[in-house]
């Protein structure tokens, strides 16, 4: 009896022991499975410049722009990031991007998804543009460097890629505009005979397909080129000198006027339906091209200089449609050819436009079918 008594002494000692230990713990001492007093996984997150600079139309990626690290390797969901805009009317986070959709400044704001206390911001300023991004698809090799300055309202590209292209202005659509650009040519595709170069109107219709009418510099090589009779080419001494300016229609999409089989019931044209006689225009020379739309009827100038005038057509569904002349895009274009624009403007004033429209306009006549 006695023993059993010792024993559970014993045990009660060691008891009360070990809970006066417990009650006497330092409460500063961490506590190693307190899962709030862990390390935290994510150790900085940090912008990785404090601004930059794009353009209306264009986005960039946000994980360019910040740099996470971990107290440990991070896996893809201890990567996420929240993403805020401070100006959605000027950039708009779209998923992973980040969009300019106006001119300003807007702030963005990363946030860790895992650990909130941690983020970072940088500025984007959105700068203006003259060449809409979304109306045009802009090949990666054209020079697009100095293409818009805000500030001076001047700017130019290179159409280097020398892929055939159309480039649109921003934010005018009308049927009363006036444009023009310094065109200067500096080479062209030499597999291309007949490159042209100069403006576009552009629309859809209510059934979405487009139409065209094109303004243009009949740039071609092979003005000397001939047939066999089997239709085959002949080429002749390359050109490379011109004076000749053009006009053609587009119907239903992408029937250019002067394709075979496009008769004159669907679309019209005139290569050289304008002429600047002995001032003729080779490489690495600048002229101005300029064309007034007014309604139905558009007015061509060279260097200043009136040239001649063409109107649409109320039997031909070409920027028509309902019996009335509808609204285009303005946008510059060429064939096959490496072509500087510059110091190009575009007016929808009406008083501007006005005074392009001449006194006596001459139209044009259109070639046979």
């Amino acid at each position: 009896m006695k023993k059993i008594i010792s024993t559970l002494t014993i045990c009660l000692l060691v008891c009360c022991l070990c809970f006066l230990a417990t009650g006497c713990e330092n409460p500063d001492t961490p506590n190693n499975n307190d899962d709030n007093n862990k390390q935290p996984v994510i150790e900085s997150l940090t912008a990785t410049e404090a601004s930059t600079t794009i353009k209306i139309g264009d986005s960039i990626l946000l994980t360019n722009f910040y740099e996470i690290k971990g107290t440990s390797a991070l896996s893809a969901a201890q990567r996420a990031c929240t993403y805020e805009s401070s100006n959605p009317d000027v950039v708009e986070i779209k998923a992973k991007r980040a969009e300019a959709i106006s001119s300003g400044t807007a702030t963005i704001t990363v946030t860790s998804n895992i650990d909130n206390t941690k983020s970072c911001s940088f500025e984007v300023v959105v700068a203006g543009v003259f060449i809409d991004r979304e109306l045009s698809m802009i090949p990666s090799e054209d020079d697009f460097s100095n293409e818009w300055d805000d500030q001076t309202k001047t700017g130019s590209f290179r159409t280097s890629s020398g892929i055939t292209n159309f480039y649109y202005i921003a934010d005018v659509l009308s049927t009363q505009w006036y444009v023009e650009t310094d065109i200067t040519l500096n080479s062209v595709n030499w597999d291309d005979r007949w490159p042209k170069i100069g403006i576009v109107a552009a629309s859809e219709n209510s059934n979405g397909v487009e139409t065209m009418v094109a303004f243009f510099l009949n740039a071609s090589i092979g003005l000397n080129d001939t047939y066999d009779e089997a239709g085959n080419l002949i080429k002749g001494e390359d050109n490379n000198g011109w004076n000749e300016f053009g006009v053609c229609e587009v119907s239903q999409g992408d029937h250019w006027a002067w394709e075979p089989g496009i008769t004159n019931s669907l679309a019209r044209h005139h290569d050289y339906a304008w002429n600047t006689g002995d001032n003729k225009i080779t490489f690495g020379t600048t002229f101005k091209l300029g064309v007034a739309r007014d309604g139905a009827n558009f007015h061509v100038y060279v260097n200043g200089n009136y040239m001649g005038s063409y109107q649409l057509s109320s039997d031909l569904e070409i920027l028509y449609e309902n019996g009335q002349p509808i609204a285009s895009h303005i946008g510059f274009y060429q064939f096959s050819s490496d072509v500087t624009f510059a110091n190009y403007s575009v007016t929808s004033d009406a008083a501007d436009v006005a005074a392009k429209v001449p006194a006596e306009p001459v139209y044009c006549e259109f070639l046979e079918d």
